[in-house]
């Protein structure tokens, strides 16, 4: 996207914004190379990673890549054989130390989370390079401060006890002669002193004789000698071939360390990046913190289209801005604004384009929930009217400038801001191009926002399909905008109402409403007439659709209650079959080993025990079930009708002992009493082929587990419902419901729904291992 775009739209003063959140310099560098991609899933992985970033601030606000420095100069020179400084080296370590670190407590955090919660930062910290024996060996050898550290080898920890003992022999020996009375007449102070590196005394220039050694130095008046005592000279030779000693091996040490820095730089380079990603996604979080972002959604179908909710310009202050709503590509793709010029028109343009750049560029946008974005393959502006002094253009020969670039470059993807269309020119022919390039761009089928002051724009913007009136509101009382965005309301200039308020003469504005063409006046007025009809169609249709959604609840809550009242009557009945169907059961499990008399006597009081429990479960039928016909034999093909489930079915067999019978129901099938159905006559025609109207068949391969995360709550009871049939169908004894954690409020509709279906017996939450609260376990009835 041209460079010039996005300083119009100052999208420059967004990355500064974001650069300030940045913790890591190569991280500041990224944020202000920012720019958006035009490529539909490469944002919709920006807008991803910076979700889970957003996800991860919030619940880990600490988390971050602290300590991490900028090492490609380092690693880049010591690959080049150059030696690398201790200060160098210790900024290699921080390095290393602080993305260990960073890849410890995200492991941490990833532990303790849901499955992939942070799959993309998962793949950003699987490129930080663990390197344990870089890290150690420079910790080992550099010290908090830069410095040399005595462990760093055993060669430099021997050199330096030898020399911190022959610095003490020197020293030792020096302060004889300071001590002694023999030269305390010789020396011109009793201080220990230095040169070329050799520890010396300041002797009086008449009295040289006394001290016998080797003059190093003379003080400026000549009257002061700085002498090493000639028993110092050997010592002092000792102390400095140490110290020789000492540079070498530390030469030796730095050498071996950059050949170790050497060798890893492409996983420190690696590393580098990883971390700069990182910090650049985390401060994109921190930034929609800041500022109170949300995450748009990206629109997927073919057609362009926006949708902002309560959209503010991210640079005014937000206790002050008033938002505005807009949307482009449903009803209309060309949105005309009119009125007076009082800055609202070209925020309102400013706001639009910002919050797409942001958008594509992987931010989150000042915009309320519920907004959703198109992926533009570019976006062009003009807007303002500075005059280009270089090409001595006029206003208007600027404004064509670039409105012509736009036409040579734009498609039916892109979107289009035109301030003050066909201004700078005489009105009647200013229109007139602002209409045909209107046109251009409905022929092309971009969307596009434009203002202008031009009142013939309002009924061509009315008149014309895809094309939207719309205003900022301005108040009277105050002569001052709302800032407020009307849409389908076309602007006025008030430019006489405002003139009347601040006190122009009245004779002044009845000679300037006399020069007002009177045909303006009419289409304004008339404009106006349409407009608050449509407002008054609008409100009474919004009142309609309420009250139907009202009647809608009502009838959906009379629907759970009588479905309700319909399994509790369900399982009442079939708790009281239970006890018969156990006599059952007993008896048919009784050993041949038991003595003839024993079965007869236990056979007889099984017989008893079958015949009350039938008489039970039928007395508890009648009472469950309303009056119907008279009952009728049923046998196997006859169409009945279940009083439990309110529905109907196809007699398909009978259980053994003839007390019940197993009835087809569309896909499911049922084993039910026999006083629980009722023989009823088959419907034909058309009502016959909507009674056969069944759930759906089981899929060819049921998965014991259903994943409905990302779904929205209001949508998932249908594909569940479908989900439990399939299941019951292939006889699976129990399924795993996914529904993540979130904000419970999927779960909680799963729950409820297992809770009164018929097929579920139960449903459990698996252990914290096993998904915890994100899953859901559900026990489906045996056939």
């Amino acid at each position: 996207m041209a460079s010039t775009i996005l300083d119009t739209l100052e999208f420059d003063t967004v990355l500064d914004m974001l650069e300030r959140h940045c913790a890591f310099s190569l991280a500041s560098e990224r944020a202000l190379q920012l720019g958006p991609s035009s490529d539909r899933d490469t944002v919709s992985y920006l807008l991803d990673v910076t979700r889970q970033a957003h996800k991860l601030v919030e619940k880990r606000p600490t988390f971050g890549v602290g300590g991490v420095r900028d090492i490609r100069e380092q690693a880049n020179r010591a690959a080049l054989g150059s030696i690398l400084s201790p200060a160098d080296l210790l900024q290699v370590l921080d390095t290393v130390s602080a993305a260990r670190n960073m890849r410890r407590n995200f492991r941490k955090i990833e532990s303790t989370e849901e499955e992939d919660a942070y799959p993309a930062f998962s793949e950003f910290v699987d490129h930080v390079a663990d390197l344990p024996n870089l890290e150690d060996d420079l910790k080992r050898a550099i010290g908090d401060n830069g410095e040399i550290l005595d462990t760093a080898s055993d060669e430099l920890r021997r050199i330096r006890n030898q020399l911190r003992a022959a610095h003490s022999r020197v020293v030792e020996r020096i302060r004889r002669y300071l001590t002694s009375g023999d030269y305390t007449t010789a020396l011109q102070e009793p201080i220990i002193t230095s040169r070329d590196g050799r520890y010396v005394v300041p002797v009086r220039s008449d009295r040289r004789s006394q001290l016998k050694g080797v003059v190093h130095d003379t003080s400026a008046s000549g009257q002061t000698l700085f002498v090493e005592p000639l028993e110092v000279v050997e010592l002092n030779n000792r102390w400095r071939e140490l110290q020789s000693a000492e540079r070498h091996e530390i030469e030796r040490i730095l050498t071996h360390l950059t050949e170790l820095v050497a060798r890893e730089k492409e996983r420190l380079l690696e590393t580098l990046d990883a971390m700069a990603a990182i910090d650049l996604a985390l401060a994109k979080a921190r930034m929609a913190v800041a500022e109170h972002l949300t995450l748009p959604a990206i629109v997927t179908g073919k057609s362009q289209r926006i949708l902002l909710n309560k959209a503010r310009h991210l640079l005014l202050d937000r206790s002050t801005v008033v938002p505005i709503d807009v949307e482009l590509g449903a009803g209309y793709r060309v949105l005309v604004i009119t009125g007076p010029n009082t800055g609202g028109k070209t925020v309102a343009l400013k706001t639009v384009g910002l919050c797409v750049l942001m958008a594509q560029s992987g931010l989150f946008i000042p915009a309320d929930d519920g907004s959703e974005l198109s992926v533009f393959d570019g976006v062009f502006a003009d807007i303002g009217d500075e005059q280009s002094i270089e090409q001595s253009l006029s206003t208007f020969s600027s404004h064509m400038t670039r409105v012509i670039a736009t036409l040579r470059s734009v498609t039916d993807k892109s979107l289009v801001l035109f301030d003050e269309l066909g201004a700078g020119t005489d009105p009647e022919e200013g229109a007139a191009l602002a209409r045909a390039l209107i046109t251009e761009l409905l022929e092309v089928g971009c969307l596009a926002i434009t203002t202008t002051h031009y009142s013939e724009l309002k009924s061509f913007a009315y008149m014309t399909p895809e094309v939207e009136n719309g205003s900022v509101e301005f108040d009277l009382a105050t002569l001052s905008p709302t800032y407020r965005l009307l849409v389908g309301v076309p602007g006025r200039s008030n430019a006489l109402a405002i003139a009347s308020r601040l006190g122009l003469p009245s004779h002044i504005l009845d000679r300037a409403r006399g020069y007002v063409d009177p045909e303006t006046e009419h289409v304004d007025e008339l404009l106006s007439e349409i407009v608050a009809r449509r407002n008054e169609a609008s409100a009474a249709s919004r009142e309609a659709v309420d009250a139907r959604d009202r009647a809608l609840v009502a009838l959906e809550d009379a629907e759970r209650q009588r479905a309700l009242a319909q399994r509790e009557a369900l399982q009442e009945i079939e708790e009281e079959l239970s006890e018969a169907r156990a006599t059952i059961r007993r008896m048919r499990r009784m050993p041949e080993q038991v003595p003839a008399p024993e079965v007869k006597q236990q056979a007889s009081a099984a017989r008893k025990e079958l015949e009350e429990a039938t008489r039970q479960v039928r007395e508890t039928t009648r009472r469950r079930q309303p009056k119907l016909l008279a009952k009728q034999p049923v046998k196997i093909g006859d169409t009945v009708s279940l009083t439990a489930f309110g529905g109907d079915g196809e007699v398909v067999g009978f259980s053994e002992d003839g007390l019940e019978v197993d009835i087809q129901m569309g896909s499911f099938k049922l084993r039910q009493p026999l006083d629980n159905v009722r023989k009823i006559k088959p419907p034909t025609g058309p009502a016959r082929k909507q009674a056969q109207v069944s759930a759906p068949a089981p899929r060819r391969r049921v998965d014991m587990e259903l994943n409905l995360r990302g779904q929205r709550a209001a949508g998932v009871e249908k594909e569940l419902d479908d989900y439990l049939n399939d299941a019951y169908l292939a006889n699976i004894p129990w399924v795993r419901i996914i529904h993540g954690k979130g904000t419970g409020a999927l779960r909680e509709v799963v729950r409820q729904f297992l809770s009164g279906h018929p097929i579920v017996v139960r449903f459990e939450t698996p252990p914290h291992n096993e998904g915890g609260d994100g899953v859901t376990i559900a026990y489906l009835r045996e056939h």
